[in-house]
Formats: C-alpha cells, sequence, structure tokens
C-alpha cells in the first residue's frame, strides 16, 4: 500500500498596494475580534464557519516580511477523532508587507494533512474573509507556488536499495550504528529540490517502541521550493519530477562492471556523488 500527501504548502500573490492595505485591515479586524479574546470553543466549533480561532501577529526577526499573522483554527472532526490538543488546531500563517518595497506580495502558508475532514471550507472562508471574494477565486490558478512538500509512505516490502535522482549533483548517506543505512538524501539544504528517503519503521521504533522488524514503512519526502507555478500545474510538473527518480537494488554493488572507486564511493555518500 502506497499513500502520498503534501505536508507544507506555501505560496504567493501579487497584488496592488491599495488591495494590500485593504487585506493588512482585514487581518488587523481578525486581531482585534472578539474571538482573540476568548477560549477557542474547540468541541461545539461550527464546522464551516470561523467564528473560533486564535491569533497572534509578529515581525519574524530574519524573515522577508514586516507582517505575520499566525491563526490556530479548531478542527471540528479532529476533536471528535480523539486527536491530542495540539493537534485540535489548523495552522495558518499569512505574512504581508515585504522588506524589500519592490516585491508586492502577501504569502501564505499550510499543512494540508492537517486540514482534517472540515478544514477545506474553513481555509476557504478565512481566505475570502482576509482578501475578499473576486482575489481569493484567483489563487488556485495565478497564485506561486514557493514551497511545496509531498510526502509518499510506502508499506510494502522492498528490497535494499540505492536512490538516484537525475540532474543532481550531490547525495548523502545516514548509516546507523550497526551500519545499515537509514537515510538517502539528494541536494543540499540550498537546494531547490531535496530529496529524502529513509526507514520511518525504523525511525518510528526509536521514537516510539514499534516493533519495525514486523512492519514495512519507507518514507519518500521531496522539499520543493521557488516552483514558479500555480497549484491548478501541480500534477503535471510533479509527474515531471518523479520521472527523474530511479531506485536501484543493492545487489549491483557485486558486479565486477563497476570499478571499486566507484563502488566505495557510493555505499559512503550515495549514487549522485559521482555527478560532483
Amino acid at each position: 500500500m502506497t499513500n502520498v500527501f503534501f505536508d507544507m504548502v506555501s505560496f504567493t500573490v501579487s497584488i496592488i498596494k491599495s488591495e494590500r492595505l485593504e487585506v493588512k485591515n482585514n487581518l488587523f479586524q481578525l486581531l482585534n475580534s472578539e474571538p482573540y479574546n476568548q477560549k477557542v470553543n474547540k468541541d461545539n466549533s461550527d464546522p464551516h464557519g470561523i467564528s473560533d480561532y486564535r491569533v497572534k501577529h509578529y515581525r519574524e526577526i530574519n524573515g522577508r516580511y514586516n507582517h505575520t499573522f499566525h491563526f490556530d483554527i479548531p478542527m471540528h472532526s479532529n476533536v471528535k477523532q480523539g486527536y491530542s490538543s495540539k493537534e485540535n488546531y489548523f495552522n495558518l500563517k499569512v505574512s504581508i508587507f515585504s522588506k524589500n518595497k519592490s516585491h508586492n506580495f502577501i504569502k501564505f502558508e499550510f499543512n494540508p494533512a492537517k486540514l482534517g475532514e472540515d478544514g477545506g471550507f474553513k481555509i476557504r472562508a478565512f481566505l475570502i474573509k482576509i482578501l475578499g471574494i473576486k482575489l481569493a477565486r484567483t489563487l488556485f490558478y495565478e497564485a506561486r507556488l514557493t514551497r511545496l512538500d509531498t510526502t509518499i509512505d510506502c508499506h510494502s516490502a522492498v528490497d535494499k536499495f540505492y536512490m538516484y535522482t537525475k540532474g543532481f549533483s550531490c547525495s548523502e548517506i545516514i548509516r546507523g550504528a550497526d551500519d545499515e543505512i537509514q537515510s538517502q538524501i539528494c541536494g543540499s539544504n540550498r537546494s531547490n529540490i531535496r530529496v529524502t528517503v529513509y526507514d520511518k519503521a525504523e525511525q518510528t521504533k526509536q521514537s516510539h517502541g514499534l516493533d519495525a522488524e514486523s512492519v514495512s514503512w519507507v518514507r519518500l519526502e521531496i522539499v520543493n521550493r521557488d516552483l514558479g507555478f500555480a497549484m491548478a500545474e501541480i500534477r503535471e510538473k510533479l509527474e515531471l519530477q518523479f520521472k527523474k527518480l530511479g531506485f536501484y537494488r543493492a545487489d549491483f554493488l557485486a558486479d565486477t562492471y563497476f570499478d571499486d572507486d566507484f563502488l566505495v564511493a557510493v555505499q559512503a555518500e550515495g549514487l549522485n556523488c559521482k555527478n560532483s
């Protein structure tokens, strides 16, 4: 069984200064409204309304924007499912008025995987409240994605393998105390694309005591930055990216076709290290 989901999306929309001032005013109205001073009514929250929320306003010390608003929005469905108190909330981050005055962007950031059953209705209502319905309707086709994190969980048994990503010039392998591969990484922290694959069952065993021997769980994480396309193009663009990924069974290490230096480097740093 394989599960695919997005666990971070960030996008910017460009608007003229007069509209930005109006959006800023809408954000401060939400900040100063009555619910902000009350305890959020999680258990009886209207699944389609936005009357219950918590919000804080701050200036990021090393950030790109002068104003950032962090909303905690209660998820009615999550409460019913018995999640912990921290997971009862869906988080929406809105940043406005870039420190670079030549930029006219508003930035939104949230985790789609935390939306729950009713989160889609709530985020739509908040976007309309903040931007107005006319501008909110354009986001899917006109807002530019600045970050998209994709997670793929594979619960089928797999042989030992090495990952290769076309076009990358660096890779890294992290091994455990038993010298077994724990993680493989293509790209760096500064790369626009960074791909990581690791044994999630082993990680969960270490942190939560799961019996990893009886569970197969490999996780692939892809972090994209500065994508430059709209949400409407996600399927097409990601399909092209997935075609660059390759996974090779580890039995190639015994193939006499490859020289010793190559095999040593691959086992130390991964297949993409030979492109550097």
